[in-house]
């Protein structure tokens, strides 16, 4: 993006956004594009024991909640797209303000999710205790609950659900840009009617000066507007990805709750990282026998990864799949390394 302007870059980034969220048009109808999948998951729900069904039932509510709920903020980014590319083109900087500062907060909310999911992954891994499992699925619930029912303490009609703060969501993102909390106040300062919104259509002075200069007489500061919204617009690409992929993970979990002699004891004991095979190739992939679900094993591959100094340094390849099994290649700083992993079966 280095050979074109803050305003070109953002026009092509947000154009390129717009165009991809075309392909989630089929999350539209999100009941008859999920059915099949809850009525899967459902049948196998219903043959767990006792003691596992109502947990594997509400983490697939999680998943299912947690995946609309990210849908429902990214098409409102799609919008706010929409606003910001309006914008620009009407040449309104008060319009290109405030949808920069709803933008940051949608993108928080993103991470919000993102994170509180990962929360209750890490808080389920290896636990044993009824009562504590219970805990972090209600914690979770509660978060969802109030991500999309959340309303001010002031709606006297509605307030069950007490709304997320915006500050507990930008928080969780200052853990991915760690000024962010920075540029929020920036853009605050432009949004609200202070100085800062008074300068976009002034000059600056009390009494004097021009009223609604041309854009070159603000172009500093509208050119950091745009560029906020490019970094923004870049997360999304960047970052988002690894959120979205946190309701899938939460499939993982439940899969664990249909393996054969799963209780609430063991059904989400931690597996060490010991493989077998040195990985070097198709013959003597890496490969963790008691792995018990294909994502479980691709979470010892990285964590085996991780302890042994393996830094990623390219795509993920697909290098075959037989009997079964699916071998995966990665490109590593040590070379390219293969993994064995199960397919899912019912």
């Amino acid at each position: 993006m280095d050979n074109y302007t803050a305003k070109e870059a953002l026009e092509l980034l947000l154009t390129d956004y717009r165009e991809k969220r075309k392909d989630f048009s089929i999350f539209c109808e999100y009941d008859a594009s999920m059915a099949q999948m809850r009525k899967n998951y459902q049948e196998r729900i219903n043959k767990t024991s006792a003691s596992l069904k109502p947990i594997a039932s509400t983490l697939f509510e999680i998943s299912d909640q947690s995946f609309f709920l990210l849908q429902v903020i990214e098409w409102k980014i799609d919008y706010l797209s929409e606003a910001l590319l309006h914008a620009i083109k009407a040449k309104n900087p008060l319009s290109l303000a405030n949808n920069a500062r709803a933008l940051v907060e949608h993108i928080a909310s993103i991470s919000g999710i993102g994170s509180e999911l990962n929360i209750l992954i890490n808080s389920l891994d290896g636990q044993q205790s009824e009562k504590a499992i219970q805990k972090a699925i209600e914690r979770t619930k509660n978060y969802l609950n109030r991500a999309y029912f959340g309303t001010s303490i002031k709606n006297k009609t509605n307030n069950k659900n007490k709304s997320l703060h915006i500050n507990d969501s930008l928080e969780k993102l200052s853990k991915e840009i760690s000024n962010i909390n920075e540029i929020y106040d920036f853009l605050c300062e432009y949004v609200h009617p202070n100085f800062g919104s008074n300068l976009l259509v002034s000059t600056g002075t009390l009494a004097n000066g021009k009223l609604n200069p041309q854009e070159d007489f603000h172009r500093e500061t509208l050119d950091k507007l745009r560029r906020i919204c490019s970094y923004c617009m870049i997360y999304l690409k960047d970052e988002t990805p690894g959120h979205l992929s946190s309701p899938l993970r939460i499939l993982s979990l439940i899969d664990l709750c249909f393996i054969k002699g799963a209780k609430i004891q063991n059904v989400f004991s931690a597996k060490k990282a010991t493989p077998l095979g040195d990985g070097k190739s198709k013959e003597t992939a890496l490969f963790f026998p008691k792995a018990r679900a294909p994502q479980e094993a691709i979470k010892l591959t990285y964590e085996f990864f991780d302890a042994n100094g393996y830094n990623l340094t390219g795509r993920k390849e697909v290098g075959g799949i037989e009997n079964g099994f699916i071998y995966d290649v990665h490109s590593t700083n040590k070379g390219k390394v293969w993994v064995k992993i199960p397919m899912l079966t019912d």
